[in-house]
């Protein structure tokens, strides 16, 4: 199969699959070191240790062949990889926050709900971070927790319908449009682009 598909893959005779042929993904991580991210095996002896037999189309028993197949490895492992390729900071489509919207003071809160409420129809995964602690202590905060995108809103941003958005690797936007900001946003996660924007 992996000949006629024209794949490179080696074989690795003696290796810990006495049940049958198997084909792995290796990856390896930032040290170098080689792990197995998926595989697909063929198993011909635990269907001859439990005695599993089926009944066939012709009428007669029939031993199955199983097939063990893990096409993420453990979700420790692929979360460890997926952590450890993008040093902490995932893309945005798989960012377990995408926005947090910064209120510059308690009375701007109402006005960051509704930018956080917007992002949400979006389909965006959207917190308020409320304005009980400076707004630098809070962006520090957004930022050590890889956030892709922060939506800071004060009296500028309240009286134009706009948010001043800071992006993860530490670009900062001049107001845009809510309408305009989410809907790119939203662009970005669909599109499962590795850009911010």
């Amino acid at each position: 199969m992996l000949v006629d598909a024209g794949v490179p893959f080696e074989e690795a005779v003696g290796e810990a699959a006495f049940y049958g042929p198997k084909i792995d993904v290796q990856v390896r991580d930032h040290r170098g070191r080689e792990e197995t991210l998926s595989t697909v095996q063929l198993d011909v002896v635990l269907p001859e240790r439990f005695d599993l037999v089926y009944t066939g189309a012709d009428g007669r028993p029939h031993r199955p062949v199983l097939l063990h197949r893990s096409v993420t490895s453990t979700v420790e492992r692929m979360v460890a990889h997926l952590l450890e390729r993008h040093r902490g900071a995932l893309p945005p489509w798989l960012a377990p926050w995408q926005l947090v919207v910064l209120p510059v003071a308690a009375e701007h809160e109402a006005a960051a709900g509704r930018v956080a409420d917007a992002a949400r129809a979006a389909d965006l995964r959207a917190h308020v971070d409320q304005a009980d602690r400076t707004l630098g202590a809070r962006v520090r905060d957004a930022r050590h927790r890889r956030e892709c995108w922060i939506a800071v809103v004060g009296d500028r941003e309240v009286s134009g319908g706009a948010v001043a958005l800071r992006l993860r690797d530490g670009r900062r936007l001049a107001p845009v449009p809510i309408a305009d900001a989410v809907a790119r946003m939203a662009r970005v996660v669909a599109s499962r682009d590795l850009a911010l924007w």
